[in-house]
């Protein structure tokens, strides 16, 4: 016999929270704005918002959406966020800020600064 479980309503808001960081993360650099996010999938910018601060849930189909308008896959945009180790990363505001300033550079200074954050992240 199958049993249900209840919902840790903890615990989603925790995923809600973390899912919505790397959207905001991948958005940030791409340079999309909240605005043009949503009109490439087709919602207001209010829901875009929504859900990169984890107040609502992401839809799968939403999901994937919101994926190819980034122009990456969904696991890379969910990433490693929901194995059970894994917490909030403690810089998270940091990371934005450098993806938001990552995703107004040109293609050329974008790729120098990709080449330095691998640098600085060797042993």
């Amino acid at each position: 016999m199958a049993t249900t479980r209840k919902s840790d309503g903890a615990a989603e808001a925790r995923n809600n929270r973390l899912l919505g960081q790397r959207i905001a993360l991948y958005r940030a650099a791409a340079g999309l704005t909240l605005a043009e996010l949503g009109v490439a999938v087709g919602v207001s910018h209010q829901f875009i918002q929504h859900y990169e601060t984890g107040e609502r849930a992401v839809p799968f189909g939403r999901l994937v959406q919101i994926a190819q308008a980034l122009r990456v896959s969904v696991t890379t945009l969910i990433g490693d966020a929901f194995d059970a180790d894994a917490g909030e990363e403690p810089n998270v505001h940091v990371v934005l800020q450098v993806a938001r300033i990552a995703g107004r550079l040109p293609p050329a200074k974008r790729a120098a600064l990709a080449a330095l954050a691998r640098e600085l992240g060797r042993p």
